[in-house]
């Protein structure tokens, strides 16, 4: 942090995991940015610039990796769009005393997100959107949906976005549980056996953070869906992988899950058609935080992570 980004050469980025265009634009203004994630062989591109990258831009599905670490022996600092680590080698980070900084400004709109595949599961809304477009309506009626009001929620990690999900819930007159590591200091339930809570939930929320893909078996498991029951509505928003995807989808045709409302999935963009057949499922295409507003603060905050460490002022928002 010792020179500033106006002084001298420029300092050079490498953009490990795509931004948005006016990002890309705003920092190509303060920085000389190599994109290395457009590269045919992202790994061989940093062999050949990595002496040279003082900082780096990355998302947080894309992270930084131990492999990019090392081939930027220079690094100072790495700004990640988006609040999930599971991908970025915090441990070596640390160890090498690089910065890692994310964008907390993401929790309303995740949270927003999960109440409205919430009501989209519970008053079936995609389907009765199909239903109206395929001229059902009249000669055929549309099923029950569910009161999301007054219902037993819970809530697998109180973490930013659990707390945020928990107080959109109790607008809801929910009757609102957690498990979580940590007891936190709120009015719910505490549960320290997520299985327990979801067998007296009627709708479950997955909020927690996770390890990375394939690191641990995952956190919602055919145990705790079987436990959610025939009529149970499981939501999630956090990390596909942290899901028993085969056991969700078998539960789901089988009639063993009532309904189910998922942004994530395993192996995205790649749906597994079975689950994509559903009636019961309503999906959005990993989309929480996508709001104009949001992409503009959490792209605002890359960029002003950047500058005003390189401006010798320190990161803005970097991660503890």
């Amino acid at each position: 942090m010792t020179n500033s980004a106006g002084s001298g050469d420029r300092i050079e980025i490498a953009l490990v995991g795509g931004q948005q265009p006016p990002v890309l634009e705003a920092l190509d203004r303060h920085f000389k940015i190599h994109r290395v994630f457009e590269a045919p062989d992202p790994l061989a591109m940093l062999r050949e610039i990595g002496p040279r990258i003082r900082g780096a831009a990355s998302h947080g599905m894309a992270g930084l990796s131990r492999a990019q670490i090392e081939l930027m022996p220079n690094l100072e600092i790495c700004a990640l769009n988006g609040v999930g680590l599971e991908t970025t080698d915090l441990a070596l980070a640390r160890q090498r005393k690089i910065v890692i900084t994310v964008t907390p400004m993401l929790y309303d709109d995740v949270a927003d997100l999960a109440i409205a595949l919430a009501l989209g599961a519970c008053r079936r809304i995609a389907q009765g959107d199909r239903f109206i477009r395929a001229g059902k309506w009249g000669p055929e009626r549309l099923p029950l949906g569910r009161k999301l009001s007054g219902m037993r929620a819970g809530i697998i990690g109180l973490g930013r976005i659990g707390r945020e999900v928990s107080a959109r819930l109790e607008a809801f007159k929910a009757d609102i549980r957690y498990s979580d590591p940590i007891k936190r200091d709120v009015p719910y339930r505490h549960y320290t056996d997520s299985v327990a809570m979801a067998r007296e939930s009627d709708i479950l929320f997955l909020c927690a953070a996770g390890g990375a893909k394939g690191a641990n078996p995952p956190i919602v498991g055919r145990e705790i869906i079987d436990a959610l029951g025939p009529r149970g509505i499981f939501v999630n928003i956090a990390r596909g992988w942290l899901v028993d995807e085969p056991a969700l989808i078998a539960a789901l045709k089988e009639g063993r899950l009532g309904a189910a409302g998922l942004d994530v999935f395993y192996d995205e963009p790649r749906v597994p058609e079975e689950l994509r057949a559903l009636e019961n499922v309503v999906m959005t295409p990993h989309v929480a935080s996508s709001t104009e507003e949001t992409m503009r603060a959490m792209g605002e905050c890359v960029i002003g992570n950047l500058t005003s460490w390189f401006a010798g002022k320190g990161a803005l928002t970097p991660v503890e």
